[in-house]
């Protein structure tokens, strides 16, 4: 797969030609999915993939540059951070020192990621009441 103007190309499983593939990504049920699609115009073949969680490296790259990157911030201090922590913690599957090296970081920015990402983020904390926010941080 390669980039070429923000658009993704690559080659068709069934007759090897340069096609352009259409993908995203976005969050359903506080859970990430994502899709990438093709119709061939050369052979016809058409092919739809879902999924859930993490990405394929090829398809974060090509989203963060379409896209950009997005920052997340979490705007809770002393308890509230904490649990921010907590839940955080949980939904990125960091370690024991990820984590109290996230919480030294609140309130301000956490983390930055694909816009589906931090919007994941957000309402984890948002179902519990905690502040934060989403901002983009640049566009490639």
């Amino acid at each position: 797969m390669e980039i070429r103007n923000g658009d993704l190309y690559g080659l068709c499983g069934n007759c090897g030609k340069d096609i352009q593939m259409f993908f995203g990504q976005s969050v359903f049920d506080k859970q990430l999915v994502w899709h990438l699609s093709y119709d061939c115009p050369h052979c016809g073949e058409a092919i739809e993939l879902d999924d859930t969680g993490t990405l394929p490296n090829e398809l974060r790259e090509a989203i963060l540059t379409k896209e950009g990157t997005w920052n997340f911030t979490v705007l809770e201090t002393e308890e509230r951070a904490t649990l921010a922590v907590k839940i955080l913690s949980a939904a990125m599957s960091l370690s024991l020192a990820e984590a109290m090296k996230l919480k030294k970081k609140m309130p301000g920015g956490v983390c930055s990621g694909t816009k589906a990402e931090v919007d994941r983020l957000k309402q984890l904390l948002d179902a519990e009441g905690l502040k934060a926010e989403i901002g983009i941080n640049y566009i490639a």
